[in-house]
């Protein structure tokens, strides 16, 4: 456990103020700072603007217009609170039964699996997608006896530190549990030339999607060399890129599943959560491992990464894995059912993470809200985003929905990429668009506006507007009091107004006008 954390679950009721009707509460200073412990630098809070590398904040911010669930958010109202809340049942020595916090990690991946309707599952809490990435890898090279091939699909459409940590290796000279290690190193444990990474494209050269035959044929190409080399091989599936592509069918993963069982295994990357519940229920049910996050749409605080495990590879995993111990830096005991790390004999070097815990609390008032709304209305709601969102692009000079990123599945996955164009009509570049959504965030042209971060697709690149579950539980709740959808989207409509209207200016600033 870090010093920090240690040294707050240790004093009596450290940061409890007393309410008026002298039941203890965490000030917000204090629930603020600990939901920004127990990950790297990205998420610490610069000293004056009190954002983090996102640009968003751990505390509320009511007046900030948020549609960059893609890559991070505000914290909410209510997850804030909630975080509160869970902190308190922790720490307060004053209640008559507090609860111990191995119970208490236990109630956060209980109502995770709970709220996905996979009870069954076994959650491993991760402090971030690319350490999910690090988590799977390590649990199937601690199962396998061979060398292993990690089959990784789109690397440049998802998190910029996963092909280190789909090698085996640090991604980062720091890790969330405050470990110094040496980037690009492997993991004590795996050997260098153990792992070998092959990646496969979803685009081309220039930008335009593949076909989905084409990938799946690459993936089963590639998985069968694979196993002809006496190699284990892991496989991923992605359910929705950084720009809404899903990649890999899953008729593709259960036919390379069943080409040598027990050999190739299958981790479906949902980090985004874009899909649906349903599908992934349908993943845990054929054997695969599904990562995801809190922090995309779930629209928790950057940080929060889950790993669900189905319960016969569980079972086999606590049997008979054998860890790499480099994993130590990166996963806390509390991480993990109490089920598994009691079989495993694993020498953690960190008890928990508390702030990996609270902002998992802070996300889960988002996730259980949305989880209760049946599959239907979120598709509704979904769709309804991106028809709102594409009828404001033509108003705007310098943003198209470009015709490669168009299709059906922006209305599943509730975002669109914007392609942006500089003064001289030519493509924005990646920096250029890097610039653009920090101007977003600066006081002039009206409120603070957060948009996804940019992505390079070819020669383009895109901004991402997205809706999250926030938005999902808000409309369904005002059409629950009977509200039309038009009705019901009234409050969104009108900060999709002002956040083009302020895209506008930015660009108008940006293209020398």
């Amino acid at each position: 456990m870090p010093a920090i954390q240690r040294g707050i679950l240790q004093m009596p009721n450290p940061v409890a103020e007393t309410s008026g009707d002298d039941q203890p509460s965490h000030s917000p200073a204090s629930v603020s700072f600990l939901l920004g412990t127990g990950g790297d630098r990205r998420i610490w809070p610069d000293a004056i603007t009190r954002r983090n590398r996102y640009g968003t904040r751990l505390t509320p911010v009511d007046d900030e217009i948020s549609f960059s669930s893609t890559t991070a958010s505000n914290i909410s109202r209510e997850g804030f609170l909630a975080a509160g809340v869970e902190l308190g049942r922790l720490i307060d020595m004053a209640s008559p039964s507090p609860v111990a916090s191995d119970h208490w990690f236990a109630d956060i991946r209980e109502r995770i699996a709970c709220s996905l309707g996979c009870a069954g599952a076994h959650v491993i809490l991760a402090a971030s997608g690319t350490d999910a990435e690090l988590l799977a890898l390590c649990m199937i090279a601690g199962l396998s006896r061979r060398p292993l091939t990690n089959v990784l699909v789109a690397p440049d459409e998802t998190g910029n530190g996963v092909p280190r940590a789909a090698a085996g290796r640090h991604y980062s000279d720091l890790t969330a549990l405050g470990g110094a290690v040496e980037a690009g190193s492997p993991l004590e444990g795996l050997a260098a030339d153990r792992i070998e990474v092959r990646t496969i494209a979803i685009r081309n050269e220039t930008g335009e999607p593949r076909h989905q035959h084409e990938i799946d044929a690459d993936v089963i190409a590639a998985v069968e060399m694979d196993l002809r080399r006496d190699r284990d091989v892991l496989v991923h599936v992605l359910d929705t890129s950084k720009t809404g592509l899903p990649a890999v069918t899953r008729e593709a993963a259960r036919h390379v599943a069943a080409l040598a069982p027990g050999r190739v295994r299958v981790v479906v990357d949902a980090c985004q959560f874009r899909g649906s519940i349903s599908q992934l229920k349908q993943d845990l049910a054929d054997g695969f491992v599904v990562a995801l996050t809190g922090s995309k749409f779930i629209a928790g605080p950057p940080f929060s990464g889950a790993l669900l495990i189905p319960s016969a590879l569980a079972d086999d995993f606590s049997a008979r894995a054998d860890i790499p111990a480099g994993l130590a830096d990166y996963s806390a005991a509390q991480d993990w059912p109490a089920a598994l790390r009691q079989r495993m004999g694993f020498a953690f070097k960190s008890d928990l993470n508390l702030g990996l815990g609270l902002r998992w609390a802070a996300a889960l008032a988002n996730l259980e809200g949305y989880a209760g709304i049946d599959a239907p209305r979120h598709s509704l709601v979904k769709e309804q985003f991106v028809r709102l969102a594409r009828s404001r692009i033509d108003a705007v000079t310098g943003i198209s929905l470009h015709q490669d990123d168009d299709g059906d599945h922006l209305g599943s996955r509730a975002m669109v990429p914007l392609t942006v164009t500089n003064g001289a009509g030519s493509f924005a570049s990646f920096e250029e668009c890097q610039n653009i959504q920090v101007l977003m965030r600066g006081p002039g042209g009206g409120p603070i506006c957060h948009v996804g971060q940019a992505v390079r697709l070819g020669s383009r690149t895109v901004l991402r507007v997205a809706a999250s579950a926030a938005e999902v539980v808000d409309v369904s709740a005002r059409m629950a009091t009977g509200q039309s959808l038009h009705q019901a989207f009234r409050p969104i409509e009108a900060g999709l107004d002002i956040f083009f209207h302020k895209l506008s200016a930015v660009l108008h600033q940006f293209r020398g006008a």
